[in-house]
């Protein structure tokens, strides 16, 4: 992905930053490639990163009685983390991994507190990324609290089309809060009216 993208995503959290505070914030990044399936945070690991997606996306899930429940789905140019798990230093209880082939900038938060040089630039960043993060779980409480199951699903299909072309039918059920098989009836209600 070449620089211009990734200082839009940057900007999108940090409005008036310029080019050079952009890059600042990137120096302090590490780019990684992950396979499918594979782990950036697991359950029993504490947080020290948030991850911007470049190439790909991540999913965000944790095992309930053997049973994984998605908990979300970070796309290109969104960021993501366990923000309970960074600030209370405890174990994620969450797994963040590679939906498919992804490449994410990680910004892992040991590396820059330990800097000496910490310009505050990157610490405005860390902080409105925070309340920029805070902001999206609350949208997506509200989301749950206020809509049906079948009034996420148009909901998605309006506004996230994506999510429903790269997820598998089972994880979208999953998100939903719904079985496969409601999942499957919603999908065919919705045709029929059409």
């Amino acid at each position: 992905m070449d620089d211009a993208t990734l200082y839009k995503y940057i900007k999108k959290v940090s409005r008036n930053i310029s080019d050079e505070e952009t890059a600042l914030i990137l120096s302090y990044a590490t780019k990684r490639h992950l396979k499918k399936g594979e782990a950036l945070l697991k359950d029993d690991e504490i947080c020290r990163a948030f991850y911007l997606v470049e190439k790909g996306y991540l999913r965000n899930y944790t095992n309930k009685d053997g049973l994984p429940i998605n908990l979300n789905f970070t796309f290109e140019g969104g960021f993501t983390t366990n923000l309970k798990s960074i600030y209370s230093h405890q174990v994620s209880g969450v797994i963040i991994e590679a939906g498919e082939e992804a490449s994410v900038c990680v910004f892992d938060l040991n590396i820059v507190v330990n800097k000496r040089d910490i310009h505050p630039q990157v610490m405005l960043f860390i902080r409105r990324l925070m309340a920029h993060m805070l902001l999206q779980a609350e949208e997506h409480i509200n989301f749950y609290k206020m809509y049906t199951p079948t009034e996420r699903y148009h909901y998605i299909e309006e506004n996230n089309p994506q999510l429903l072309q790269r997820v598998s039918l089972s994880q979208i059920a999953s998100y939903l809060g719904v079985t496969r098989e409601t999942l499957s009836r919603i999908r065919a209600k919705k045709a029929v009216t059409r």
